[in-house]
């Protein structure tokens, strides 16, 4: 009895599938595809949309006139520099583009007040940064100039020990 059952089961299934092709349109073996030449495609690498949303976030920094550590300022400039030259954008180009991102964002008047959405942003960015200075350590962020003597006479052996006056 659960043999037949079975058997009448597979044989809807495979009678539902056969039905199901022949239901579908048939489709025309060769169409013409075409492609309007006023479409606007997204060509733009990883790179650069991340550039302009850092962008974006520094012109968000300077329009607030918010602090940021040496160390955050520091990591967001290595960055910056790198994505610049992953787009293989000159001094001049990466200013004039970080201008255009500033002004757009200037236009929308970002909201400064703490706990905005745009200082929610900015702070989740330095975030990043502070995380990344943390883990480096503070050995690793002394510069090594500072370490070393700066004046002569730091460097020169010890002076003599004055004689007393007579």
């Amino acid at each position: 009895m659960i043999r037949s059952i079975a058997a009448l089961a597979v044989f809807a299934v495979l009678t539902g599938a056969a039905v199901a092709q022949e239901a579908a349109p048939a489709v025309p073996a060769a169409t013409d595809i075409v492609v309007d030449p006023a479409a606007q495609f997204n060509t733009s690498p990883k790179q650069a949309n991340m550039l302009t949303g850092f962008y974006a976030t520094q012109a968000v920094i300077e329009l607030c006139s918010l602090t940021v550590e040496p160390a955050v300022a520091e990591g967001m400039a290595a960055d910056r520099a790198r994505l610049e030259a992953a787009l293989s954008l000159d001094i001049p180009s990466a200013e004039k583009a970080y201008t255009q991102v500033k002004a757009d964002v200037e236009k929308t008047t970002p909201d400064c007040a703490d706990g905005s959405t745009d200082r929610i942003s900015v702070d989740a960015v330095t975030a990043i940064y502070k995380a990344q200075a943390a883990a480096v350590g503070p050995a690793a962020a002394t510069p090594v100039e500072a370490a070393t003597p700066t004046t002569p006479a730091e460097t020169s052996t010890p002076a003599a020990p004055a004689t007393p006056a007579q």
